[in-house]
């Protein structure tokens, strides 16, 4: 059985700030800790339902913020970027299942730190009109690639944001969320027995594969900023709806992968960094 896990930070019990989570705040080397312990939790779950090979994607941010002597010896690290795929670099049909660990709720909800890839930049995003952030895009793409999601851990707001495009999917809370820097934590201890016997649990059920999207798929992004749409129109494809949003249609992982290149150009016009 070989598993896939991407991993953000936001949704780790004990961080609420962005203090906790960007390098170079006071409590970030704290807080790449707590990330790697409940990395960690996830692969005990995984080898107890039977895995034979787990990659772990360091998902957040820099995307360096897990180090490799603090991760399980039984997981292999893809670590840094630019990554083509982004959250989801490495992942396709070989894997028998996907986990999600520490993810936050879309830009918009009441929810611990939440947002939509880039912070303040983007506004919202849709999936054939849908609203969507980290979460359900990369729920979707992992269909679209044959691989079903089978766990999430993060926040309630997370969880049930998960649920509500799933409820196949098998989620652990670690945090209850009293505002967007303000959360009721569980030990971290009890989270993190919660996250290996939820993610032991989800596997040995063996999570079923959602029905296959269709063939295209649109995807709608609204940014703060109408030059960031503006300069995106440049690329084929690529229609406005309004000065600050813009959409293109095609299948679900290469939409992925160029939602990814609008970041990046976004990144070069704000001097906003892809934040996830």
């Amino acid at each position: 059985m070989r598993i896939y896990l991407s991993v953000d930070m936001e949704g780790i019990t004990g961080l609420v700030d962005a203090d906790d989570v960007q390098p170079g705040g006071r409590d970030y080397e704290r807080g790449r800790s707590m990330m790697a312990e409940e990395v960690n939790a996830a692969v005990r779950g995984a080898l107890a339902a039977g895995a034979t090979d787990i990659l772990v994607n360091d998902a957040h941010g820099p995307m360096r913020n897990l180090l490799p002597e603090a991760l399980h010896p039984a997981a292999r690290l893809v670590r840094g970027k630019p990554k083509q795929m982004g959250m989801l670099e490495g992942l396709g049909p070989e894997y028998d299942a996907a986990l999600c660990v520490g993810y936050h709720s879309r830009a918009g909800a009441l929810g611990v730190l939440s947002h939509s890839f880039m912070g303040h930049e983007i506004e919202d995003i849709w999936l054939d009109g849908r609203p969507v952030g980290e979460i359900g895009l990369a729920h979707a793409t992992a269909a679209a690639l044959g691989v079903p999601v089978a766990a999430l851990t993060g926040d309630d707001a997370a969880c049930a944001e998960m649920t509500a495009w799933d409820a196949s999917v098998v989620t652990v809370p670690v945090k209850y969320a009293h505002d967007r820097f303000a959360a009721r934590l569980r030990p971290a201890a009890e989270a993190r027995k919660a996250i290996e016997e939820g993610v032991a649990r989800a596997l040995t059920q063996r999570p079923a594969l959602p029905p296959a999207p269709a063939a295209e798929a649109t995807l709608a992004v609204r940014w703060q900023s109408a030059s960031v749409a503006s300069t995106l129109l440049g690329i084929p494809g690529v229609t406005a709806d309004d000065s600050r949003t813009v959409r293109v249609s095609g299948d679900l992982p290469s939409l992925y992968r160029l939602f990814g290149v609008w970041m990046r150009v976004a990144a070069s016009l704000t001097n906003q960094p892809p934040y996830c």
